[in-house]
């Protein structure tokens, strides 16, 4: 036998309590970032971050997807992005991306153009939370958001979703 529930509104009981049903998203914080940015750091600096996102529960997951467009390194003869996912002062995921060969001039130069990641955190708190992207470069100068790199749309991103458990 099987029941149909209708219901026009679902409402919490208690105030501030919330209404939490698994695996939804309970709130998003997005981020654009535009600035065309450049390192020839070899130690991880930091990107850019997201806005505080402060979870309503100790149970939730937190994913966290970054976008990155317009990625290039001009000079050197080492060709990889270091990309490192942040919650505060927490690395909680390192991506190495590769960068493809774009020429045969003098200096060689090498681009991602688009590169997306995500991690899925769990944070056990109900306090307010940064993420952050932070970056290095092997050998070079690496960008983001260049234009020149082949790409016409230069945004990059980082959007942080709570999720039910």
């Amino acid at each position: 036998m099987s029941s149909t529930l209708y219901v026009d509104k679902v409402a919490e009981k208690t105030s501030a309590a919330g209404v939490y049903i698994p695996g939804h998203v309970i709130q998003v914080v997005h981020t654009d970032y535009t600035t065309y940015t450049s390192t020839t750091s070899t130690s991880s600096v930091l990107m850019f971050a997201a806005g505080a996102i402060t979870p309503k529960s100790t149970t939730s997951k937190i994913l966290v997807e970054i976008k990155l467009n317009g990625m290039y390194i001009a000079g050197g003869t080492a060709k990889y992005f270091h990309i490192n996912i942040y919650r505060g002062a927490t690395s909680i995921k390192l991506c190495t991306t590769t960068a493809g060969y774009l020429s045969a001039g003098d200096e060689p130069s090498y681009g991602v153009y688009t590169n997306s990641f995500s991690v899925l955190d769990s944070p056990s708190t109900t306090s307010a939370i940064t993420y952050g992207v932070y970056w290095k470069v092997s050998s070079g100068t690496g960008t983001i958001n260049n234009y020149n790199a082949g790409n016409t749309s230069s945004n990059s991103s980082i959007t942080v979703m709570e999720i039910a458990q």
